[in-house]
């Protein structure tokens, strides 16, 4: 599968720059000073809830060059939304219940602004398929995507490291002959200089963390960003295989052994059973990361009934290998 080159230009990368420069510069000028306010001491030493600001850097170039007005207030809105809450959790802890409200909020407040899927790709033909409930569905979506970031925000670098896949896929999807969506590849570059940035100081031993606005925000760009154009839900949906269906494995294993399916813990979670297992931080971002790639060139290059049935499969052999892996770790 050849890309189509012909819609890229200088300036795209040169955004890509700005935007890496950016948001380093400005996490080494934040850190040198030690903000008292933004410290967390969990790992006995200070780090950094700061993903506010990585969604600060992303969001105001994004709203430049989309093109319609609707969408560039269903962004912005929501990405105030989503810092301001999530700050407030990261200082606070809210319940699950308000996170969850706040979450619906963001969503409808897109989706009322334009942030739709009015289609899909016709996985069995050609042709796409129109939606009437296209609103609804982009609600379901974006909840999916801030809650599937925020529960693999548990490790060092590991939501930041799936989301640079999720936008590497996402641009190269976008540069299909059959695609060709600009707007689609600029802002995934625009997250992917941002996101490369945030990961050297992000990376084991992590100085800064995403938190709640980092991971919330991470999520609804890597939503939005897939509905661009018609939609690429298919293809995020092989991205964020991985923690997507260990959200859902993790809320049905605790209906399953009489738990509360809302209350978070330390064990639960794939990366918590690979460091139950003894593996260092670098080695679940190496195993992890490695099968997020691979996925993720199936999403690029496969076309939708293979997607499909790649994530059927996927999600069967996930769910037994998880079955396994808590009952023996």
């Amino acid at each position: 599968m050849m890309f189509d080159t012909r819609i890229v230009s200088p300036w795209h990368f040169a955004a890509l720059l700005g935007v890496f420069v950016a948001v380093y510069a400005l996490l080494y000028q934040l850190i040198k000073k030690r903000p008292v306010a933004w410290r967390v001491y969990s790992t006995g030493k200070p780090i950094y809830f700061i993903g506010w600001l990585l969604a600060l850097v992303i969001m105001m170039p994004a709203a430049i060059i989309l093109h319609d007005t609707n969408l560039v207030l269903g962004l912005i809105g929501s990405t105030i939304v989503v810092i301001i809450i999530g700050r407030l959790d990261e200082d606070q802890n809210i319940s699950v219940r308000r996170q969850l409200f706040w979450q619906a909020l963001i969503a409808a407040w897109a989706v009322y602004f334009g942030w739709t899927i009015p289609y899909i790709t016709n996985p069995f033909g050609s042709g796409v398929i129109v939606l009437s409930m296209g609103g609804l569905l982009a609600f379901a979506w974006l909840m999916v995507c801030m809650n599937a970031m925020n529960f693999l925000d548990g490790t060092d670098g590991l939501a930041t490291l799936v989301g640079i896949i999720a936008f590497v896929a996402l641009a190269g999807i976008s540069l299909l002959p059959a695609t060709q969506d600009t707007t689609t590849f600029v802002m995934s570059l625009i997250a992917i200089g941002a996101l490369l940035a945030f990961f050297l100081w992000n990376a084991p031993k992590a100085r800064v963390y995403l938190g709640t606005s980092g991971s919330w925000f991470l999520g609804l760009f890597i939503g939005m960003t897939a509905m661009i154009g018609g939609g690429k839900i298919a293809t995020a949906c092989i991205v964020l295989a991985i923690p997507v269906l260990d959200a859902l494995f993790v809320i049905v294993y605790r209906m399953v052994n009489h738990k509360n399916p809302t209350k978070g813990d330390t064990t639960s979670h794939i990366h918590h059973r690979l460091q139950r297992a003894n593996i260092s931080p670098w080695g679940i971002l190496l195993v992890l990361g490695v099968v997020t790639a691979l996925l993720g060139i199936i999403a690029v290059v496969a076309p939708t009934y293979i997607k499909i049935i790649v994530l059927v499969l996927f999600a069967c052999i996930f769910f037994v290998s998880r079955a396994i892996t808590m009952k023996k770790v």
